[in-house]
């Protein structure tokens, strides 16, 4: 039996460099500032026109920055007055989980059951708070995952979104930064979920019944519905991650 080469076991690790969006280097360095301390929780981000002249980016751009740093948990926008620093950010919340996952090869799953204990419960609160401005914004958040997915795209950022939008119409702050937590640690995985365009669809159309379910304030058919597509994706998720360690030990072999 012969085992892999220093160059190829790096071979199999390396992952194509995804090339950057200025609005993700605007959520970067806004992060940093965050993590130096110099945003401390409760201060106010400056206007979006501000934000847009200091970087030298289009207000679009950072629109879809504040859009991502709110998703991240991060800041939190207030209507008519701008968005401020959370109090709790979200990395104290997830910190133990995030460290479960990286040093435990079992981490995925047991998330993934946490995911299934939390979320249809989130589900059906969002079905019996959700306002008609949540609505809104899960439907919007729907279509930018189409339209994304028919550009060829995996539309995992719009996943995210929703998943946050859901966690919103809660009316519940501390359920709205677990669910953030749980997409940002997930984030790869969300990725590998959503590698093939069979999968985009599925999850289009999980999400679809998702949203059908609590703008029709159907609490049953809203935790119904978030069950059935949470375990869609861990199957996805790992029956690709046993489809890779089996390769992995059939080039070890070799």
């Amino acid at each position: 039996m012969t085992g892999l080469t220093s160059r190829q076991l790096d071979l199999l690790m390396l992952r194509a460099i995804k090339k950057t969006r200025i609005h993700e280097e605007v959520v970067n360095q806004i992060h940093e500032l965050i993590r130096d301390g110099k945003f401390k929780a409760g201060d106010q981000l400056p206007s979006e026109r501000e934000l847009a002249e200091t970087f030298r980016v289009s207000r679009t751009s950072v629109r879809e920055a504040l859009r991502a740093l709110e998703t991240k948990g991060l800041i939190v926008s207030r209507t008519g007055m701008g968005n401020f620093i959370a109090d709790l950010p979200v990395e104290t919340l997830v910190a133990p989980l995030a460290k479960l996952l990286i040093e435990e090869k079992s981490a995925l799953a047991d998330i993934f059951e946490l995911r299934k204990l939390i979320e249809p419960h989130i589900a059906v609160l969002a079905a019996e708070r959700a306002t008609k401005k949540d609505i809104e914004r899960m439907r919007a958040i729907l279509e930018k995952q189409i339209e994304a997915v028919n550009r060829g795209e995996s539309g995992v950022e719009a996943d995210a979104e929703l998943h946050f939008a859901i966690g919103q119409a809660t009316q519940n702050q501390a359920l709205e930064k677990l669910v953030s937590g749980l997409m940002e640690i997930l984030s790869h995985s969300r990725e590998e979920s959503l590698q093939t365009a069979g999968r985009r669809r599925a999850s289009i159309e999980s999400h679809r019944k998702i949203v059908a379910a609590i703008e029709e304030h159907d609490q049953g058919h809203a935790k119904e519905a978030m069950v059935h597509h949470i375990e869609k994706v861990e199957e996805n998720v790992l029956s690709s991650k046993k489809s890779r360690s089996y390769s992995l030990e059939e080039r070890s072999i070799s």
